[in-house]
């Protein structure tokens, strides 16, 4: 009996075992299988991957491969050039041959010349809106405490807008000649930035459209808007907006001039590498863009100096003559608030062209163009001279001025020892052959 129990216990360990034994061949051939078909599936996607990468090269055969140069200026975060993709032709290598001459005088000399006359014309043109803007502001605040002054200042700011008109017209007349003598003379360099400022200058034009309609707005609506409540403080908006459209205008041109000097945003064949703000926004853009704000608003305080001066001159009542000499006090104090900062921004430009390049710094400051810096140092001593001579004699005629009268010597004497310490050269001017 317990025989028989035995074998029973052992029959279901033998048809499990008798189980296992046949299920096993079926077990592994599963698995081979799977193992077999994935990679079946592998091989399947990498030759389909082939195929398609055969497909897309046979579909670009034809296309330029995008080429990457590294910028000349700009640098990455790390302090390692900037690279872009080259989006365009390499600077023209220009001989003598490639520069168009006259016989009566050199072409640098020619469009210096014209340069400069618009150079001119516009620093006038940016700086007198600002005065407008100042003056009306100014007499709109004192309306209710001073009438008659208000009316003074609402006067001055119509009078000087009717001179800018005038040179505004020349200012444009003398940017057509500039621009023709680029073309004419230097046709292989005008080609070249016009290539790469080619988005810069259409904004350019739009924005010189955009100023002249809001100049002959702004002075043309005068009369009708001076009503002495909303409207009158529209039209002083409008100024506002004439002085940052003039100033938009001045930048966009500094742009050319500082990529001149000290280029971004292309590489060292000169290329240009695709960002058209690295090629505006170079290293001198700022402090140029500052430094002739200032000057603009010097130069045309000396103007307005003038013209009124003129006026005074030719004046045949007493009263012309005193209107006109209070004309010309403001126009002086407006530019000594530019003429005392002036000097630091310039300070800052030179500092920029030494980080730029050291060897233009020298080259400017201690080579060969070491003279006009010698001459421009004069020439800045003599406006400090002249505007506080002119002030201090203008406030002797101020009642109540006398006390601070006593103080115009010591003014006189800083400037002396002052103008004495910016004409010492502190290096040895470098010769030509250096």
């Amino acid at each position: 009996m317990q025989g028989k129990i035995r074998s029973l216990n052992i029959l279901p360990v033998a048809l499990f075992f008798a189980f296992a034994v046949y299920m096993m061949p079926g077990l592994a051939g599963n698995a081979f299988a799977k193992e077999a078909s994935a990679e079946q599936v592998f091989a399947e996607q990498a030759f389909a991957k082939e195929v398609m990468a055969a497909e897309d090269d046979a579909e670009g055969e034809g296309e330029p491969e995008i080429e990457w140069s590294q910028d000349v200026f700009y640098k990455d975060f790390e302090g390692n050039p900037l690279k872009g993709p080259v989006s365009g032709a390499p600077a023209p290598e220009l001989g003598e041959n490639d520069y168009n001459n006259y016989e009566f005088a050199p072409s640098r000399m020619l469009l210096w010349m014209a340069n400069q006359q618009h150079l001119y014309f516009g620093s006038f043109v940016l700086a007198v809106p600002i005065f407008c803007m100042l003056i009306e502001f100014v007499g709109i605040r004192s309306r209710e405490s001073d009438p008659v002054m208000s009316k003074k200042y609402d006067a001055l700011a119509h009078d000087l807008m009717k001179v800018s008109l005038t040179a505004y017209s020349w200012t444009a007349i003398l940017g057509g000649v500039l621009l023709f003598t680029f073309i004419t003379l230097f046709p292989g360099f005008f080609k070249y930035m016009a290539t790469i400022f080619r988005p810069v200058m259409h904004v350019y034009a739009l924005m010189f459209l955009a100023e002249s309609g809001v100049l002959y707005v702004y002075y043309y609506g005068w009369d009708k808007m001076n009503d002495g409540g909303f409207l009158k403080w529209v039209h002083c908006s409008i100024s506002v907006l004439l002085n940052l459209v003039g100033t938009v205008l001045m930048y966009l041109a500094n742009s050319w001039a500082t990529f001149m000097q000290a280029p971004g945003g292309i590489d060292e064949q000169g290329r240009f590498l695709g960002n058209i703000w690295h090629v505006i926004h170079s290293t001198l853009w700022n402090p140029v863009g500052v430094h002739r704000i200032l000057g603009n608003i010097v130069f045309g305080g000396g103007i307005v100096g003038a013209y009124a001066a003129y006026h005074y001159l030719t004046a045949k009542d007493e009263e012309t003559k005193a209107h006109y000499d209070w004309v010309c006090y403001i126009a002086m104090f407006i530019a000594i608030f530019g003429l005392i900062p002036l000097p630091f921004a310039g300070y800052w430009l030179m500092k920029e062209v030494y980080a730029f390049r050291q060897q233009m710094g020298i080259t400017l400051m201690g080579g060969i163009m070491a003279w006009l810096f010698i001459i421009q140092a004069v020439m800045i001593g003599l406006l400090f001279f002249g505007a506080n001579s002119y002030l201090h004699n203008s406030m002797s005629r101020v009642q109540g001025s006398q006390r601070y009268m006593k103080y115009c010597k010591y003014m006189v004497l800083l400037l002396i020892v002052c103008f004495t310490m910016w004409m010492t050269p502190h290096t040895i001017v470098m010769t030509p052959a250096e």
